[in-house]
């Protein structure tokens, strides 16, 4: 059976409606996790990559706003897995690896949100050095989830994994082929039904590779995609809007 919450505007929506009615339970902590990320995500980071061509100073103001709810969503996700792991973020940061092994599979949703919203504060916070030595917490908490449940949400943390193998550089332990492994196994679990996927790969892998056949492929992979879905309509507009500036990404 597949999750009910398929991407983070979802998630939004779904806890909106449970903040609302006061509806507190033992997953709101992995919820507040993920709308925070949800809504950086959906409204304010991909806003301002698209408007700082054209007003940088706003860009950053809003990109800063999307750091801060990346922030209190990955806070969160830490505060919650110390309540059912006492000393779990103390222990992430300092043995990372160590740390997660003491999670169990009610942990899948919390671990996958808050790497995920860690590692989006991470990727908007380059000039952070405190910032940038967490990046191994986001691998781990990631990788945690492939062992505890590969397919939930449909593989989406072997996604997580390609976009940090590939965002890291090699000197930090990154790798493309690794990248591009998870790609292969993502793409399993998701059967091709996920064009966010394909835009993922496009941005992450194949702008670093300076492949711009390759590029064009993907994103014609996810504008393909006729699976329905807030996560995929998001997906193919992003796609469209590389497309238009692909002379921006590529020499």
């Amino acid at each position: 059976m597949r999750p009910a919450i398929h991407h983070p505007l979802a998630c939004l929506l779904l806890i909106v409606t449970v903040l609302a009615t006061g509806c507190a339970g033992p997953r709101a902590a992995h919820r507040k996790t993920a709308v925070h990320t949800g809504y950086a995500y959906a409204f304010l980071a991909k806003r301002a990559e698209r408007i700082q061509e054209n007003n940088l100073h706003r860009a950053r103001k809003i990109f800063a706003r999307a750091r801060k709810h990346y922030t209190r969503a990955y806070q969160a996700g830490l505060a919650r897995l110390d309540e059912r792991h006492p000393g779990f973020s103390a222990a992430l940061a300092r043995n990372p690896g160590e740390a997660v092994a003491t999670a169990t599979v009610k942990d899948v949703p919390l671990l996958y949100w808050t790497a995920a919203a860690l590692g989006s504060a991470i990727g908007l916070s380059k000039d952070q050095p405190e910032m940038i030595i967490r990046l191994p917490q986001v691998g781990a908490l990631a990788h945690r989830v492939t062992e505890l449940q590969p397919d939930y949400m449909e593989g989406v943390a072997y996604e997580l994994l390609m976009i940090y193998e590939a965002s890291r550089p090699a000197m930090m332990g990154g790798s493309l082929a690794l990248a591009k492994h998870y790609y292969e196994v993502a793409l399993s679990h998701s059967q091709g039904s996920s064009a966010g996927l394909y835009v993922s790969y496009g941005e992450s892998i194949c702008v670093q590779e300076q492949d711009r056949e390759g590029f064009v492929a993907m994103m014609e992979r996810a504008l393909a995609v006729k699976a329905g879905g807030v996560m995929n309509r998001m997906a193919r507009k992003r796609a469209r809007w590389l497309l238009k500036r692909i002379d921006d990404l590529f020499l």
